[in-house]
């Protein structure tokens, strides 16, 4: 951590934004769900530019902010209890909890029935509606990627490999290295519209890497409204990263 900006907001709070200095070239800031700011920049660029820059985007900050905030009020949790929901794309189910001697779940399309040896136990219950969730995540994942692969075959990028894990801050990552994809878990609850631009998205740094203008071009001519996705994506990161 380079430093700690203190910004004062219209509403007369304040927020702490982290500076963080890295090997690159150009300066970016994000915000997470979590109303975590974070401005990285280059190792020798000189700090006062970096103020200047956080001033000038004081509007767009407090909105993005404010964004988060409301998507949070607005949002649902997974409730693994009786009568409780899930979200699975973009849909709730009701949740149904059964004492057994047996581990299983089963969804049927209009609910989740779980089958648990330790009913009471919500750690245990999380656990195993988690490694459930895994499961149908990767086969809706991977059928997404299939969907996909054609367009960089002539790019020769080989078959990636997927993996899935809850993140707190991003959908996801691609390994350029070793071709691999990692994916968010709590991607699987958000709409299929957003699956597909998150997997787009990795799949196009295995041709284009880093986020400059030819990656967002090749990003547009195979999904021309990637920028509308891109904003429900900053809604449904506040309401399913946690």
């Amino acid at each position: 951590m380079d430093n700690i900006y203190t910004l004062s907001l219209s509403d007369n709070n304040t927020i702490n934004i982290f500076i963080i200095r890295k090997k690159i070239k150009n300066y970016y800031m994000k915000i997470a769900p979590d109303l975590t700011v974070e401005v990285s920049i280059p190792l020798k660029m000189d700090i006062n530019v970096i103020y200047d820059f956080i001033n000038s985007h004081k509007k767009w900050i407090e909105k993005s902010i404010n964004k988060f905030k409301k998507a949070k009020q607005d949002n649902i949790k997974d409730a693994l209890i009786n009568g409780g929901t899930v979200k699975i794309l973009d849909s709730q189910y009701i949740v149904y909890i059964y004492s057994s001697n047996e581990n299983k779940i089963i969804f049927d399309g209009f609910t989740i029935n779980i089958y648990s040896k330790m009913p009471n136990d919500t750690d245990y219950l999380q656990k195993q509606y988690n490694e459930f969730l895994k499961a149908e995540a990767y086969e809706y994942f991977k059928k997404v990627l299939n969907k996909y692969l054609p367009i960089f075959q002539k790019y020769n990028v080989p078959n990636p490999t997927i993996k899935i894990k809850p993140l707190k801050s991003k959908w996801g990552s691609c390994r350029i290295s070793t071709g691999e994809i990692t994916l968010n878990l709590h991607l699987f609850k958000a709409s299929a519209q957003c699956i597909d631009y998150v997997i787009l998205h990795e799949l196009t740094h295995l041709v284009h890497p880093g986020h400059k203008k030819r990656f967002y071009n090749f990003l547009e001519k195979y999904m021309p409204n990637y920028r509308e996705i891109e904003k429900q994506l900053d809604t449904e990161a506040a309401q399913l990263l946690y």
